[in-house]
Order: structure tokens, then sequence, then C-alpha cells
């Protein structure tokens, strides 16, 4: 008897609908990139007011466009190495993008 009521109890709790795990919200960071066409400078913002300014030079000629490449390779290498994906971009105007990059919470 003692088995039996072990086993429907067992049954009950395993037919009732698990508790669900609250996920913390996403990590996001947004970066805005001016890039004047000789000069480019990309600012990381993060949760908090810490942001992270770099500079380099960019331009349509060949060491403008590696120099630019190079320095654009670096921000989202960091990043992506954080755990970051990119999840949206858009343009305030010529000069100026933001990309919106998210670190999601891990799935428990």
């Amino acid at each position: 008897m003692k088995k039996l009521l072990l086993l429907g109890a067992c049954l009950l709790a395993l037919s009732m609908n698990p508790v669900r795990a609250y996920a913390s919200d996403p990590d996001i960071v947004v970066v805005r990139v001016f890039d004047n066409g000789g000069s480019a400078r990309v600012v990381i913002s993060r949760a908090g007011g810490k942001n992270e300014v770099s500079s380099f030079n960019s331009g349509n000629g060949e060491k403008g466009l590696s120099d630019s490449g190079q320095g654009y390779l670096k921000v989202v290498q960091k990043l992506y190495s954080e755990g970051y994906s990119l999840k949206s971009t858009f343009t305030a105007d010529v000069f100026l993008t933001t990309l919106i990059f998210v670190k999601e919470a891990p799935k428990p």
C-alpha cells in the first residue's frame, strides 16, 4: 500500500506544471560610430554609465580603409569575445551609426 501511495504521489507531482524559472534581463551594449571620412570614433556604452571610446583613422584610400577596418574589427571582436551578438543597427545621419549588441541570459 505504501508503494502504491508513493507511486501515486510521484505521478501527481510529474503531472503538475513545473515552476517556470525566471531568466534575468539580457545585457545590452549600445555602440555609437561616428565616421566623417577622415577619422572614426566609436563609443561603447554599457549599463551604469560606463563608456569606452576608441578612435582611429578612416577614409576611402587604402590606408584609411585598412586602419578603419582594423579599428572596427577590434571593437566587434571584443564584444563577441564577451558573449555579445549584434541584434540591430540604425543610422541617424550620414556620419552616425548605432549598433545594438545583446548578451542573452543563460537558459535554465
